[in-house]
């Protein structure tokens, strides 16, 4: 289920902007498109708090907008799937970008794929964070109190016929009480999380930053260096949707 052709390159870098970080993970996405190989694997991580809506999601149910605005928080969306997050120091974010079809990309089982890449992670990180699972469509979870399943890693797609771009976070340091300051309760929630607040239903994993990203990296092969990273078509994406206020709050 996993195409493993040859090592995937590991490019570790974070934009000036949170909104030309968005851009860029869709650029490596058009790019892996149009020139194929065995894709990438990015890691990143914002400095400064943002939150970032999924493609589909309303800013009026998943964001306190009077919050974000007072503290200069910034209201984003990202051009893919899956709900709302918070991003800033200690929020680990990696970016898998992966062929898709033959000879040696993935299917278009979109949950197979999922699955695939999912328990891969969870395998890598069990030897540092034991119990370590995946639970809803794509949650990296850890046991919690009364056996419940707690909540360190959100995880989203976007497909193309060629390529793909599966992303996410691994909480790892991440000021947990911000997010209840920032984001209400979701609009769309799984399951397992069974009503619980933000406070109960998320937590940090406890590693440290080098342990999450030799997790990531071990989990997918990243060993071979980058390719000059796609500089034309993330400023274009940029120009394009990315700087647009009225994009990010379409909806």
């Amino acid at each position: 289920m996993f195409p493993r052709p040859a090592p995937l390159a590991f490019l570790a870098h974070t934009r000036p902007d949170p909104r030309e970080d968005l851009a860029m993970d869709e650029a490596l996405l058009r790019s892996q498109a149009a020139r194929g190989g065995p894709g990438m694997l990015r890691i990143w991580e914002r400095p400064d708090l943002c939150v970032v809506l999924g493609r589909a999601n309303r800013v009026a149910l998943n964001v306190n907008r009077p919050a974000c605005e007072a503290a200069d928080v910034p209201i984003l969306r990202r051009n893919s799937g899956g709900g709302t997050v918070l991003l800033g120091p200690g929020a680990l974010c990696w970016s898998l970008v992966l062929p898709v079809g033959p000879p040696d990309g993935l299917s278009n089982d979109v949950g197979g794929a999922t699955s695939a890449i999912m328990q891969r992670l969870a395998a890598a990180l069990r030897p540092l964070v034991p119990g370590v699972g995946v639970d809803g469509t794509s949650d990296l979870t850890i046991p919690g109190p009364d056996c419940a399943r707690i909540k360190v890693s959100g995880n989203a797609q976007r497909w193309l016929k060629r390529a793909m771009l599966h992303h996410g976070t691994l909480l790892y340091d991440f000021d947990l009480a911000a997010i209840p300051r920032f984001l209400t309760r979701p609009e769309r929630q799984p399951d397992y999380r069974a009503g619980r607040d933000h406070a109960a239903f998320v937590t940090n994993l406890r590693i440290t930053r080098s342990g999450a990203v030799a997790a990531l990296r071990e989990a997918f092969g990243a060993t071979a260096p980058p390719p000059e990273p796609p500089w034309a078509t993330t400023d274009a994406l940029l120009e394009e949707r990315y700087a647009d206020e009225a994009w990010h709050l379409s909806r």
